[in-house]
């Protein structure tokens, strides 16, 4: 039997931290906001800021690009990855239907254990909101719809599930830097529970209802990081 190293051809892992740990410091700035979707980044200027050489700030932005997070142009180069009105509408499109399989599981199958775990979460975002605490508002919020998916019992729809929970990622971590910024002043998470126990066709039009205002918060908040970019650094 031949070796790992012949069926390899003789390949070695190349360790490059300094490539990682400008990606991780670009993921942070990305995250938090610092530097807004559509953004370019400038290796000169940022292999000037982190100490390093402009080609580890270059597989760095490989790196972010595989995530999702950094997109390249021609003739622009490496650039924030940008979430567009389109974009929005066809994740909340794709998460409607993955959703509302996982509410029609669990008002056909009644699993008490499932509806124990949705409650929990239902909790915690409330007790989050009541705090002011976006960050832990949002990710109760991603495990309760991913939950919701679970109930489906498809590990298929649950990864195409996790996906597009990820492509909204970079806007939802906006809403982060102020609570001011999102469009509900309450949470709905409570409603969307007790319509599980009223029926499918109550719980399939609480979802939807969910996911619209879900969906606006979205382009309420692509229109103020628009407005934040037009205004630059010192604007708003």
């Amino acid at each position: 039997m031949p070796s790992a190293r012949t069926v390899l051809g003789g390949v070695t892992i190349q360790r490059q931290p300094a490539a990682e740990q400008a990606a991780a410091a670009l993921r942070e700035a990305i995250l938090s906001g610092r530097i807004l979707p559509g953004t370019p980044l400038r290796e000169v200027a940022i292999a000037t800021e982190l100490g390093v050489s402009r080609n580890t700030v270059r597989e760095a932005a490989r790196v972010l690009g595989s995530e999702g997070l950094v997109k390249y142009e021609m003739n622009r180069g490496a650039m924030v990855a940008d979430i567009t009105r389109q974009d929005v509408n066809d994740i909340y499109a794709a998460r409607l239907a993955l959703e509302l399989a996982g509410v029609d599981a669990l008002v056909s199958g009644c699993d008490p254990v499932a509806l124990a775990r949705l409650a929990e979460l239902t909790s915690q975002i409330e007790d989050a909101v009541a705090r002011r605490d976006v960050t832990a508002a949002t990710e109760g919020d991603r495990l309760f719809h991913a939950a919701l998916v679970a109930a489906t019992g498809s590990a298929r729809l649950q990864r195409f599930h996790a996906q597009l929970q990820q492509e909204q990622r970079l806007a939802l971590s906006l809403a982060e830097r102020s609570s001011r910024e999102l469009g509900r002043s309450a949470d709905d998470h409570r409603q969307l529970l007790d319509a599980l126990s009223g029926g499918s066709d109550q719980a399939r039009a609480a979802l939807r209802a969910h996911l619209d205002g879900g969906a606006a918060e979205l382009h309420r908040l692509r229109q103020l990081i628009g407005r934040r970019r037009e205004d630059g650094p010192d604007g708003g």
